[in-house]
């Protein structure tokens, strides 16, 4: 990844990825191991609820001892909209995998909006804080992480089974199944960075996307 802040003036640019390296840490977790899948609508607002959790840090910079702020658009860290919010960014901008069944690799679940992208406040603008979302990572001094949850919409969760023909099958969740959830690899990335924190030498200053 690549940025920095000018000194001395509102605005931050690129700059060349030869002069400036970050490496993060990313890793995930999930409030609970077991999910209970609704019987029906009204069954699903006494489930608790399921939250997958994303965990990032600096795992090395070449300045330890400054935060960095990124784009979080169509990553893993984009925040939903609220705490409750059953169409997360992350599900719409397949920043996700879909749950994938350990035990029989031809099923596989998620919410139905998964897997079709969105290009939400994907624009351009001159000030890029203007439509797309920011987050600010600790420095790797400070040995903090930044996390970001994302809840798992169980009453929309639906089940399919592949078929030889490419198309799929709905079907029902295995009892006592297990499957595998993260972080899509398209998603690994950022499309703008730089040095700073947002609320505090970042603050008011524009980000602009000029080489």
């Amino acid at each position: 990844m690549s940025g920095r802040g000018l000194p001395g003036g509102g605005l931050v640019r690129r700059y060349r990825p030869e002069d400036i390296e970050v490496t993060l840490n990313l890793r995930t977790t999930v409030s609970s191991t077991a999910i209970s899948l609704p019987k029906s609508d009204s069954d699903a607002s006494a489930l608790p609820d399921t939250y997958i959790q994303f965990h990032v840090s600096i795992k090395h910079g070449t300045h330890p001892a400054l935060p960095i702020t990124l784009s979080s658009w169509r990553t893993p860290l984009e925040r939903s909209l609220s705490p409750k919010d059953s169409s997360s960014p992350v599900w719409i901008n397949s920043a996700l995998t879909y749950l994938c069944s350990t035990s029989n690799p031809d099923r596989y679940g998620g919410p139905p909006e998964l897997g079709y992208k969105v290009h939400r406040r994907r624009g351009f603008a001159r000030n890029l804080r203007d439509n797309w979302d920011f987050i600010t990572i600790p420095s790797f001094k400070s040995g903090e992480e930044v996390v970001v949850e994302h809840r798992l919409p169980v009453e929309k969760l639906q089940f399919w089974k592949k078929r030889d023909d490419g198309y799929r099958d709905e079907v029902k969740p295995e009892k006592g199944g297990k499957w595998d959830i993260g972080p899509s690899e398209g998603a690994l990335g950022t499309f703008w960075w730089t040095w700073g924190d947002l609320d505090e030498d970042l603050k008011g200053k524009e980000f602009r996307n000029d080489e």
